[in-house]
């Protein structure tokens, strides 16, 4: 009689390092800051185009704030995302001690 049964698969070891998972709050953060960055290029590209083709200066002036206001929130992300980084890898290494 032949026998038909599987193998059976190898046991995975639980306490094996897993590869890091891109948590879904870094996706958010990553998120804004490419919509942050997006905007500072379309300030700066209004503040150029305000200077070169001579358009009124309130453009430059909403160019430039644009440019101002969504760089110092891009910083602001970035600096965010990396402190919750550090905090989420502090609380995992600490998970592993206990």
């Amino acid at each position: 009689m032949q026998d038909y049964s599987q193998p059976e698969p190898p046991q995975r070891d639980s306490s094996a390092p897993r590869p890091a998972q891109a948590e879904p709050k870094d996706a958010i953060f990553t998120s804004i800051m490419w919509i942050m960055i997006a905007n500072v290029l379309v300030g700066a590209v209004l503040a150029i185009a305000a200077e070169t083709m001579n358009l009124p200066p309130a453009v430059g002036q909403v160019g430039l704030g644009l440019v101002l206001v969504c760089g110092g929130i891009y910083f602001f992300f970035r600096w965010f995302q990396r402190k919750e980084a550090r905090r989420r890898l502090e609380q995992s290494h600490g998970d592993k001690t206990d």
